[in-house]
């Protein structure tokens, strides 16, 4: 640790935090959302079977029960996790250059 610069410092922190809001989305989504989804979906159908009224009952999914905001923010964010997956520019610039590897 004492031999990092603080640029590198402020990189990894930066890379846990992101990684902590990752796993936490994932938690309440696959765990808490899910059950609450599950638990009114359940009180959905019993009520529709118990009533004169023989409609049936809309389904919430475990995504209705998390925040827009924290969702959109987390959508950010994997999207950029996605994009830095995307190695085709630097391939086609490697490429250009005349460097040769396994592409």
């Amino acid at each position: 640790m004492r031999q990092l610069y603080p640029s590198e410092l402020k990189v990894i922190l930066k890379e846990l935090r992101r990684q902590i809001m990752l796993d936490g989305y994932a938690e309440q989504r696959n765990r808490w959302a899910f059950l609450a989804a599950v638990i009114t979906n359940g009180f959905a159908v019993l009520a529709s079977v118990f009533s004169s009224k023989k409609r049936k009952p809309k389904l919430v999914e475990a995504d209705d029960f998390l925040n827009k905001d924290y969702k959109k923010t987390i959508q950010q964010v994997i999207g950029l996790q996605k994009a830095d997956k995307n190695f085709d520019k630097h391939i086609q610039d490697a490429k250009q250059k005349g460097l040769k590897g396994p592409w």
